[in-house]
């Protein structure tokens, strides 16, 4: 039984039937989550706040604020974009060098279905 249904990213056409593939269920909170955390605030140009501030991590220094403030970040976004989630942990964690990223991982469960669901979003602060 569909709850929810929307356009799976990036957009593709269904061979079978022709027309606009879609995605259903955690699938369409799993593509939002992605959708939100890729999404800089005031570039969504209906809903100007829509998004994330993620990109304002880039170019800075990690340290316990910094992983503090991501994770904050991460989970205020979705919190407020995201209306399917019912229960949500964020964690976080960087690598340093030449090549730094800090990678969120995200861990919820939804009013859709139970199970537990997981993704991840990880920037490269050197670069995005």
């Amino acid at each position: 039984m569909k709850i929810i249904e929307g356009f799976g990213f990036p957009i593709d056409i269904d061979e079978t039937s022709g027309k606009i593939k879609t995605v259903d269920n955690n699938k369409t909170v799993k593509q939002s989550i992605n959708m939100i955390l890729k999404t800089q605030i005031m570039e969504h140009k209906i809903f100007k706040n829509y998004g994330s501030e993620l990109k304002s991590f880039m170019f800075d220094i990690v340290d316990s604020n910094y992983i503090y403030s991501f994770k904050k970040t991460v989970e205020n976004s979705l919190k407020r974009w995201e209306p399917h989630i019912n229960k949500m942990t964020v964690s976080v964690k960087s690598n340093s060098g030449p090549s730094s990223e800090i990678e969120a991982s995200i861990e919820y469960t939804t009013d859709i279905s139970p199970v537990m669901e997981r993704t991840k979003r990880t920037i490269n602060i050197n670069n995005g």
